[in-house]
């Protein structure tokens, strides 16, 4: 005997239709093929702008920086106000020359003294008197002093009949014109107060007087590091200061600071 299933049996579904093909244009088509490719190659679209963006920014920062180093190096010259300042120059030179043919230089002493000196009356703490002491110190340097510009003054005449009997003649073109005059020299170092060991006084050799200071730089062991011109002189005398200071030595004082600044100064006296 056959059984019957009683489960009820689904009943087949119709097929779905096939959707119409959709009707291409031809600008339709033209739009899709190029956003398509736009959107296949994008990744390198990206690479191409931010480089040429990047090559742009760097030409507009080069090319101003151009302009600005052109603009800054560019100078220009007034010859007018060279003209001007040139005859300024020569009035005040003509002006310093008066004043000075005006000063009573005779009423002027050959000094070489330290201007912060102590005072001469003061003993130290073991009872040694300070300007004895400065007494001695100034003796021995003199006599030092002497026989160094005894010694220079030989050589240099040694060097003169030298070079006079190598030229086979006697004129003096060829050595320094030595002038009448003299120089006084006093300094001024402070803080501790330092004494001079070795105070170059420079030879007359410029036309006319006046006076230099010197700015220095002195060190613990009393050499004079640095020297420039504060004030004062032509050009003549500023060399002339300038060498002599940087030649010039102090005492030592390991207790004094490692740059000690002070001043030089020189009166060029005319005779």
């Amino acid at each position: 005997m056959k059984q019957h299933n009683d489960t009820p049996q689904k009943a087949p579904q119709p097929k779905p239709k096939p959707r119409r093909e959709r009707l291409r244009l031809p600008f339709d088509n033209r739009r899709t093929d190029t956003m398509s490719w736009i959107y296949d190659n994008r990744i390198g679209l990206c690479v191409t702008v931010i480089f040429f963006l990047v090559l742009s920014i760097a030409f507009v920062v080069t090319k101003i920086g151009a302009s600005k180093r052109a603009a800054s190096d560019t100078m220009y010259v007034d010859l007018g106000a060279v003209e001007l300042l040139e005859d300024e120059r020569d009035r005040l030179l003509e002006e310093v020359r008066r004043k000075n043919s005006e000063i009573d230089w005779n009423s002027i002493r050959n000094t070489a003294s330290n201007e912060n000196a102590l005072n001469e009356n003061l003993e130290d703490e073991k009872g040694t008197d300070v300007a004895e002491l400065n007494a001695a110190a100034e003796a021995t340097e003199r006599e030092r002093k002497a026989n160094r510009e005894a010694y220079e003054r030989g050589l240099r005449e040694a060097n003169a009949i030298g070079q006079e009997r190598d030229n086979g003649k006697g004129d003096n073109t060829n050595k320094d014109v030595k002038r009448k005059g003299t120089v006084t020299v006093s300094f001024s170092l402070k803080n501790p107060t330092r004494y001079s060991r070795h105070l170059v006084k420079p030879a007359y050799r410029c036309e006319g007087g006046g006076e230099v200071i010197v700015a220095i730089i002195v060190n613990q062991r009393g050499e004079v590091t640095q020297a420039w011109v504060e004030s004062g002189g032509d050009e003549c005398m500023r060399q002339t200061a300038v060498e002599s200071a940087r030649n010039s030595r102090f005492d030592i004082n390991n207790s004094a600071p490692a740059r000690q600044q002070g001043t030089i100064t020189y009166i060029f006296i005319p005779q």
